[in-house]
């Protein structure tokens, strides 16, 4: 199935109102801090379970914002057998899940669907019925993810093909133990056909489930929603993206501006308007609670044409993102973005090895790119998994400069990094340094706040991280000027990039060099204050609603780039300071120079515009360009989530910056 638009849709428009899913659940991690119905923060006293026992005193009980929520999901909670399922996971963790979410959601859906018409009630399937495609309009996938491509005649004898189909099926035992228990029965686990529904809906889940994020970008749980969502293909270009809205909240309704189309004779037609837009439903309704999801336009999308979202992370090149959706889905992406023949330049420039590389075809080698992975995945490891934020930023920044080698070339100017600045690998390493410095920073200023030789290197180090989260909102968005579907992550890194600089502007060390005073009282100032070269301060979403919005959104977008991209070099030898890899990038946020021959240099020394914080002029240019970096990231925010308080995290962010102020 597929949707498509019902009329012409300019960029950043809704085309849903918000969509109650058929059922939610929280992640394990997030059952103690939010609301297990609508997935809002919990208050200090949460109300409990609406129920007179509890039957499982070992197992987590949910936890409620409200006694209207408590109210609302209790029933489900019981009749499910969630409980039970929560203390075969606790009693006996299962090999091959570490999270129960997906497996808790599934059970609420087996529960669901016990109220489709009897006639289509899937609990005694016969031996013949051994695939159902879709249930309640949702394709189960299951003859892909648990039999694969090779399968007998036998339906339920599948031939295992990765670790998958032993996932599922284990998985399938549990919902079905849980279940039985709940109903005081038991299930043979020896009869796969005890427990094929089970495993449908486990499937079912693991194709259609997405995670619901808060505005931060948390994972706070899984969800299905019905086929006016999750009929939505997946495009590696695509022109939709969506947002959640989590807590209570009144159900707006307003036509959708989307419907399925049918196949006819290989071409697709529209459903003619007064059809049964979503059949196949049976009973099965959306729940009156829960996170709702908004799908927005991030491009204009023309009457009839597809709407489209992404499955997976867009700034991956194309061979891992095809890995991905197959291992999740079974299927191999086959949209424009994927089938380029030459690939397009966002893809040459995410595997090209070397710096001059982005607009031909790579030809890396495969052992050289599965190196350098290996020796990223380690660096990346001494922070993450064994808090030595030290070895990691040594490492990943040699890994730059001298790639797989990891030897300098005995040079003490600035030099052409071995790896592609704008290689993923690249893209990822920058998020890691900007979070390890600041840490380590935070971690010198804890233990040797009145140590000044301490204090200037968590200064230094708060520097570098404002560096590296400029540098990689500076290549995500030259990436996303050749693909706009990456609108959304270029969004967060400009935020990100803009607290970052802030935050180092309104650093209490800029004392040593500036008179804090008068630093504070212009900190205050700029923030709101109308930039003279774009003439923008709040104007951060185009107004009109017809053809000329794209206009208008390119005009506020350049204006506001402009500003950066003038404001940018006053500053980067600045941050750049004393950091070898960083000194030999020429300009974080206009990569032309790396359209040029390989065999020419073309990263020159910084020289006179690297210097120390020592003067107020460069601490103003910081601040100014942190101010807008978050507008420019606010601007594409509105355009993928609207520009409310509640969904842009502009206005929040400019909040704590005024206080602190």
């Amino acid at each position: 199935m597929e949707l498509r638009a019902t009329e012409d849709i300019a960029i950043g428009q809704n085309l849903t109102s918000p969509l109650r899913p058929l059922a939610a659940v929280l992640r394990d991690s997030a059952l103690t801090s939010y609301c297990s119905a609508c997935f809002s923060a919990l208050p200090s006293h949460p109300f409990p379970l609406h129920s007179p026992t509890n039957p499982h005193h070992d197992s987590p009980t949910p936890l409620y914002c409200s006694p209207g929520c408590s109210s609302a999901d209790s029933p489900l909670h019981l009749s499910s057998g969630e409980a039970h399922l929560f203390s075969l996971f606790l009693r006996s963790p299962p090999s091959t899940w570490i999270d129960s979410s997906d497996l808790r959601l599934s059970l609420r859906l087996v529960s669901i669907f016990q109220k489709l018409p009897q006639k289509s009630n899937l609990f005694h399937l016969e031996e013949n019925d051994a695939v159902l495609e879709r249930i309640a309009g949702l394709m189960t996938n299951r003859e892909r993810l648990v039999c694969g491509p090779n399968r007998n005649n036998e339906g339920e004898n599948c031939v295992n093909y990765d670790n998958s189909s032993e996932r599922i099926r284990e998985g399938a035992m549990l919902l079905a133990k849980a279940r039985k228990a709940c109903l005081g029965e038991s299930v043979n686990v020896h009869e796969p056909k005890s427990f094929m529904f089970e495993e449908m809906a486990l499937c079912l889940v693991l194709t259609n489930a997405v995670e619901v994020q808060d505005e931060s970008g948390y994972n706070l749980g899984v969800a299905v929603y019905g086929p006016a969502f999750s009929w939505i293909n997946h495009s590696c270009s695509p022109n939709a993206c969506y947002r959640f809205s989590v807590g209570p909240q009144d159900d707006e309704r307003s036509p959708l501006r989307t419907v399925p189309a049918v196949k006819n004779g290989g071409a697709c037609d529209l459903m003619v308007e007064g059809d049964l837009q979503y059949p196949c439903l049976g009973d099965v309704e959306e729940n009156g609670y829960g996170p709702s999801v908004i799908v927005r336009s991030i491009k204009d999308v023309r009457k009839g044409e597809e709407v489209t979202i992404a499955y997976t992370d867009l700034l991956q090149p194309k061979d891992m993102r095809r890995a991905e959706l197959w291992s999740k889905y079974r299927f191999s992406c086959s949209c424009k973005r994927c089938n380029s023949v030459p690939p397009t330049y966002v893809d040459n420039a995410l595997q090209a090895l070397s710096a001059g590389n982005c607009s031909t075809i790579p030809e890396p080698s495969d052992t050289r790119i599965e190196r350098l992975m290996q020796s990223f995945n380690e660096a990346i490891a001494d922070y993450l998994s064994f808090d030595d934020p030290i070895s990691c930023c040594k490492k990943l920044e040699n890994l730059l400069l001298y790639g797989d080698s990891l030897q300098p070339n005995g040079s003490k100017s600035p030099q052409k990094p071995k790896l592609n600045p704008l290689h993923h690998l690249s893209l990822n390493a920058y998020t890691t340094l900007a979070s390890a410095y600041k840490v380590h920073a935070n971690d010198l200023m804890a233990l040797h706040y009145d140590v000044e030789r301490h204090n200037r290197g968590a200064f230094n180090m708060y520097k570098t991280s404002a560096a590296y989260s400029l540098l990689l909102a500076g290549g995500a968005h030259h990436l996303y000027a050749f693909e706009p579907a990456l609108i959304a992550t270029a969004s967060n890194f400009w935020i990100n990039a803009g607290e970052s600089i802030l935050n180092f502007a309104r650093n209490s060390l800029w004392d040593t060099f500036l008179n804090s005073e008068s630093a504070i009282l212009d900190f205050s100032s700029v923030l709101t204050k109308k930039c003279n070269t774009c003439s923008l301060a709040d104007i951060l979403e185009p107004k009109s609603v017809g053809p000329d919005r794209n206009k208008e959104f390119e005009d506020i977008k350049g204006r506001l780039y402009n500003c950066i991209a003038d404001i940018t070099p006053k500053v980067w030898g600045t941050l750049a300071y004393k950091n070898s890899f960083l000194k030999g990038i020429k300009n974080p946020v206009n990569f032309s120079w790396l359209e040029v021959r390989e065999n020419r240099t073309v990263l020159e020394n910084l020289g006179s515009e690297a210097e120390e914080c020592n003067n107020e002029h460069v601490w103003m240019n910081l601040v100014l360009l942190g101010v807008h970096c978050l507008r420019f990231g606010a601007l594409l925010s509105s355009i993928c989530y609207g520009l409310s308080a509640e969904t842009n995290p502009y206005y929040e962010t400019l909040a704590i910056f005024k206080e602190s102020a």
